[in-house]
């Protein structure tokens, strides 16, 4: 009967045949359930992922000595890769199995998907299409979406006349110093091992700069992310990015990050120190009270920019009204076409800036502002924060000076 029941209800999957063999004689065979049948499950694949073999962020870890220095020269923050060697690789999915029901019909799984590789300039697929490899050898970045390799200029002695001015599409590493005179200008990462005289340079990305800056007054070092440099001595720095150095000697300093400057001596004496985010070091000012300017919040080097593209905005706006006045020529409507152009894209740019502004103010102050912390802070230090000013008049310790109800507070 139970048999003939299964069959008519179509019951053909998982059956317990020892149970069904043993019911007809059990005691307890009436007014209770037994389970005569079981399906199986359905389990889903699961997605492929990948595997990396090179950080996608990279942490800058700054070590100290037993004496409170930092080594600039292995700063970690640079990934090299050889030519063929692979960037990261595909796990595959885990397939999926189908369930069944008892009456033996099929449920279907989900399968894992295959991710694609995050192939990005200078990298491509293996043969078997599962591991990113590097067309070229250089250093490594994970620009947001896709793994590149950046080519890298190696200069193995100084930047003088023997190699005139350096202007490259990628990442430049100097093994020597970098004379006065000369500029070093690339897109991508600049490494110095030794010395930077009173030379311009300018990196797209970070600066790394090992033995220090001995500007003359005439150096002038511009980065779109940090700067990283044992010292600074009589120079004018640009940073979009965070600033760490063990040692500031009259230099200006236009910070949108922080400036740290609590390694080695950890000092800040003299010029004028610009930053967006606040200032941290273990000494400020002099005994012999240097007059040492610490400008706090804002976006120096956006305003900075700012400031240069309007002025370029006025030059033009300036060119075009005179050319205006001049009589009709080929030349004349060439040129005014172009520096309509250039206005335009000028505006364009400006108001980019304006919106970019707004939206670091508005960060800012929700990370509560900014403010200066040191050990120690001389007479002669002048602190501003927007349009208040502060100087101190005497040596004043563990100070921590911020923006408070409206008024400057040394806490």
């Amino acid at each position: 009967m139970l048999d003939g029941i299964l069959k008519e209800s179509g019951v053909s999957f998982g059956l317990d045949t020892s149970l069904l063999d043993s019911l007809a004689d059990a005691p307890d065979r009436y007014f209770h359930l037994f389970l005569i049948a079981r399906g199986r499950a359905v389990v889903h694949g699961k997605d492929g992922y990948i595997e990396d073999f090179y950080k996608r962020t990279v942490k800058k870890k700054f070590e100290e000595d037993e004496h409170g220095r930092v080594d600039y020269f292995h700063l970690n923050i640079v990934q090299n890769v050889e030519k063929g060697q692979p960037i990261c690789q595909i796990i595959p999915p885990v397939p999926g199995i189908p369930g069944r029901t008892v009456l033996d019909e099929e449920i279907a799984c989900k399968e894992g998907k295959t991710p694609a590789l995050p192939k990005g300039r200078n990298t491509e697929a293996s043969e078997d299409g599962m591991q990113l490899l590097a067309v070229k050898s250089g250093r490594v970045e994970f620009s947001g979406r896709s793994f590149i390799v950046k080519s890298v200029l190696e200069i193995g002695g100084n930047v003088d006349f023997s190699t005139g001015n350096i202007n490259f599409v990628g990442d430049v590493h100097i093994h020597g110093d970098v004379g006065s005179g000369f500029s070093v200008r690339t897109i991508g990462n600049v490494t110095i091992d030794g010395v930077v005289e009173a030379a311009e340079i300018e990196a797209g990305g970070d600066l790394i700069v090992a033995k220090g800056i001995l500007g003359d007054s005439r150096a002038m070092i511009r980065a779109h992310h940090d700067v990283y440099a044992k010292y600074m001595e009589n120079c004018t720095v640009h940073c979009r990015g965070g600033l760490q150095t063990d040692c500031i000697v009259n230099c200006d300093v236009y910070c949108d990050g922080e400036v740290n400057v609590r390694s080695g001596r950890g000092t800040i004496i003299g010029g004028r120190i610009r930053a967006a985010q606040g200032v941290n070091a273990k000494v400020v000012g002099s005994k012999s009270e240097s007059v040492t300017s610490i400008f706090l919040g804002g976006q120096p080097f956006a305003d900075f920019e700012r400031e240069t593209l309007l002025l370029n905005i006025k030059k033009q706006e300036a060119e075009l009204e005179r050319l205006e006045r001049q009589p009709d020529s080929p030349t004349r409507t060439q040129r005014m076409g172009k520096l309509r152009l250039d206005l335009s894209i000028g505006r364009m740019k400006l108001g980019q800036f304006d919106k970019e502004l707004k939206k670091l103010k508005e960060k800012l102050e929700e990370q509560g502002g900014c403010r200066m912390k040191c050990n120690i802070a001389y007479p002669g230090v002048v602190i501003s924060i927007g349009d208040l000013s502060m100087s101190l008049a005497k040596e004043t310790s563990m100070l921590d000076a911020r923006l408070v109800g409206g008024e400057i507070c040394l806490l």
